[in-house]
């Protein structure tokens, strides 16, 4: 017989012993923000700006029961899954599959205290309750794909937030160009560059700030091509002994400007000045190449990583998609 399965972080609800009795804000339109409207003095009503409304955050309710063999297996059940899963950093997801149909995913956090109504027995127990959530940003693109390994690139010239299905997130602007591994997770960088151009020498970029207790770093640049076309990123660490050690990565990056980038751990504080350069995988120079903004950033991995090697993974795009262009990836989209 069909049913609506509910999920939380890839734990499905009855595993739990919770079941919902009904919902509340899964789909239907949101409440729209503040509109822009004119009121001329020589017209009759009003003026409003519609050509792009933006709209307030998603809240949902799920009105919930849960069961147990007993009072102890009833509250430790309850504090499993509700306490424990929104006890962990960042947003948590919701996956909702009504009859078997596409699933509707959410990036959500607990907006109430959830307070279960208890019915005492000497045998079975239940208990009733509701989860308050919020969807911060609720209007989003949702990809579907069973690849270990795959590519996404478009064009947006707003942040979005994309949601991996892996517990992890990054932030995507301008020309995002990654590629998603589901061996490791991934890395949110600061968004604050820690070097600057030498006053010395143009060719390097310095370390201008060592921020404590960070080990891992985004190396980024800027590229501009002509053609399609395979090149690698080596950034160059001089060590303060006047010793070089080489980061690098390989990208397949496409015509236009592409923002490309390595994750390394290292400590900081052993390098001054860090050098770019952009060749083939050959170790050529590329004709007409043009790259700039290099930034070293720190990141952290933000939220809760599970593993999910070998499994289908729900990707979330959330943000001004309507402005988004050129969506390029190997993964099914669904919504």
């Amino acid at each position: 017989m069909s049913e609506v399965k509910y999920s939380l972080n890839g734990k499905s609800f009855k595993d739990f012993g919770v079941y919902v009795s009904d919902s509340l804000g899964l789909v239907g339109l949101l409440e729209s923000k503040n509109i822009t409207q004119y009121d001329w003095a020589e017209y009759h009503g009003i003026a409003p700006n519609l050509r792009k409304p933006k709209f307030k955050e998603r809240t949902i309710e799920l009105k919930c029961f849960i069961r147990g063999e007993d009072w102890e297996e009833l509250f430790n059940s309850f504090m499993e899954f509700v306490i424990g899963e929104f006890s962990k950093s960042g947003t948590q997801r919701l996956h909702v599959e009504p009859f078997g149909f596409k699933t509707l995913p959410y990036e959500v956090f607990m907006k109430d205290e959830v307070k279960p109504e208890k019915t005492f027995s000497t045998g079975e127990m239940f208990a009733t309750f509701s989860l308050k959530f919020i969807e911060p940003n609720p209007i989003k693109k949702v990809l579907k794909t069973t690849l270990d390994t795959f590519k996404l690139s478009y064009e947006i010239d707003s942040e979005t937030e994309i949601f991996f299905g892996d517990g992890t997130k990054q932030t995507g602007r301008g020309n995002v160009n990654l590629m998603k591994d589901y061996s490791a997770p991934s890395y949110e960088n600061s968004g604050l560059s820690l070097v600057s151009v030498s006053a010395v020498n143009a060719e390097y970029f310095e370390v201008y700030s060592v921020p404590e207790k960070s080990n891992a770093y985004q190396f980024s640049v800027e590229v501009t091509l002509q053609t399609p076309k395979n090149i690698k990123l080596y950034v160059i660490g001089r060590k303060l002994d006047n010793t070089y050690e080489a980061i690098s990565s390989i990208y397949e990056v496409l015509p236009g400007k592409n923002m490309i980038s390595v994750i390394h751990e290292l400590n900081m504080s052993d390098y001054g000045k860090f050098i770019y350069k952009i060749l083939d995988t050959y170790g050529n120079e590329i004709p007409g190449i043009e790259y700039e903004n290099p930034r070293i950033e720190t990141t952290e991995i933000v939220g809760e990583w599970q593993d999910m090697l070998g499994k289908e993974k729900i990707i979330i795009i959330a943000g001004n998609i309507e402005d988004m262009k050129n969506l390029q990836t190997p993964a099914e989209i669904i919504w």
